[in-house]
């Protein structure tokens, strides 16, 4: 499935990533450009269930150390293309900053969305990468969920929404990478 091809969230991230122009190297564009559709499509689902995922490459910058900046955006060309080729047609995805994406998902339920999270764990951790010299680069993402409780007659507030799922995003990421951390179903 082909998804909206829109990016998110974060102070320190590349002019190029923020701007809402299309980033050069992931085919995703910036932070305000995913914001602003994200706050659309939640304007939009009123009653509906929604979440939010963040997901971060592992070791990025360790990767582009090592193998170089052309690796480093082979690898995220790959991850932003498994994103858009695995998530619904009118789910947001956008990338955030230099290692992370964002997905607004609307019209589906928080075990969903953790199903969704695990499946693209899953399949970033069996990509292939290789570099310049062939040896294998192993990938593998932290994923952050916050679901949306839905009901009222406002939108959410996306800024918050986001700070949650970066806050799973960062326990996943303590509690040694390549999970998914998410809000318990009740």
């Amino acid at each position: 499935m082909n998804s909206q091809v829109m990016p998110a969230y974060e102070a320190e991230s590349p002019v190029g990533i923020l701007d809402g122009i299309e980033d050069p190297v992931s085919g995703l564009i910036g932070r305000i450009g995913f914001e602003e559709r994200a706050r659309g499509r939640l304007g939009m689902h009123l009653h509906a269930a929604s979440a939010l995922t963040l997901i971060e490459i592992d070791h990025l910058d360790a990767a582009r150390a090592l193998y170089g900046g052309n690796c480093a955006d082979m690898m995220i060309r790959g991850v932003a293309q498994l994103l858009l080729n695995e998530v619904r047609g009118h789910d947001v995805v956008g990338r955030i900053d230099d290692c992370s994406f964002a997905i607004l998902h609307t019209d589906i339920d928080l075990g969903a969305v953790r199903a969704v999270g695990q499946r693209l764990r899953l399949a970033v951790q069996s990509m292939r990468f290789f570099a310049e010299d062939g040896s294998s680069i192993p990938v593998t993402v932290s994923i952050g969920i916050d679901g949306i409780l839905r009901g009222g007659r406002q939108a959410p507030d996306l800024q918050a929404v986001l700070a949650r799922a970066a806050d799973r995003l960062a326990e996943a990421r303590k509690a040694g990478r390549n999970r998914v951390v998410a809000p318990d179903i009740c």
